[in-house]
């Protein structure tokens, strides 16, 4: 332009070219777009399905731990995480042991208690034996049998009502989730620039080349 040249097409044309460039497409930023619909996975109750996962070492801290371990009821999206010394046996036992079965009281996005979608009662904790509440107030051992059947009969339906909640609310995160996302899909013969980072031993730095190929 400052040599006085002008067509119709010139900003197309120019970004046409800059796209093509060799050493751009070697040091283009790496997207951040979500490139894939979101999957959700399904529990039909409480407990049926878990994921534990360990994360590996980070700088030590206090008391010398390293480790992380986490653990997550698909059902109720209950999380609990701790930090661990050693990731052996005994310590994730403690930690299940500890964690889970003990804390079973907690509601989720169903805002059913885990221990209660199973047992078809809710728990009576430590805390309500020294705080009476009307719950141990009104406790009548002579029929406690008979309403703890009674609660039985009405489990199978409040399963139900707490799955269909989990679906609902799993729909709602799964569509915010999708409309973020970027479809990206490759045909065959075409030609791509994988990440440099999955086959480099060393770090390239910041002003390192971001991709590698075509």
């Amino acid at each position: 332009m400052r040599l006085g040249y002008y067509w119709l097409s010139m900003y197309r044309d120019v970004a046409e070219v800059i796209r093509k460039c060799w050493s751009g497409q070697l040091h283009a930023p790496v997207s951040k777009a979500l490139r894939h619909s979101m999957i959700p996975v399904a529990s039909p109750w409480s407990f049926c399905k878990w994921a534990i996962d360990l994360v590996r070492p980070f700088p030590a801290g206090p008391g010398g731990v390293k480790f992380l371990v986490m653990a997550i009821d698909y059902f109720t999206k209950w999380v609990e995480a701790k930090p661990l010394k050693t990731i052996s046996g005994k310590p994730i036992r403690n930690f299940v042991w500890e964690s889970i079965a003990h804390r079973t009281t907690l509601k989720g996005a169903t805002n059913e208690a885990p221990f209660s979608l199973v047992y078809g009662s809710e728990a009576v904790i430590p805390a309500e034996i020294n705080v009476p509440t009307m719950c141990i107030a009104s406790f009548d051992e002579s029929s406690n049998s008979e309403e703890l059947c009674e609660n039985l009969n009405f489990l199978e339906e409040r399963r139900e009502m707490a799955a269909i909640k989990e679906a609902i609310n799993k729909q709602r995160i799964a569509s915010y989730y999708d409309k973020r996302v970027q479809p990206l899909s490759f045909q065959l013969d075409d030609l791509v620039w994988p990440k440099n980072e999955a086959s480099t031993a060393e770090d390239m730095g910041k002003l390192g080349p971001k991709w590698e190929g075509p």
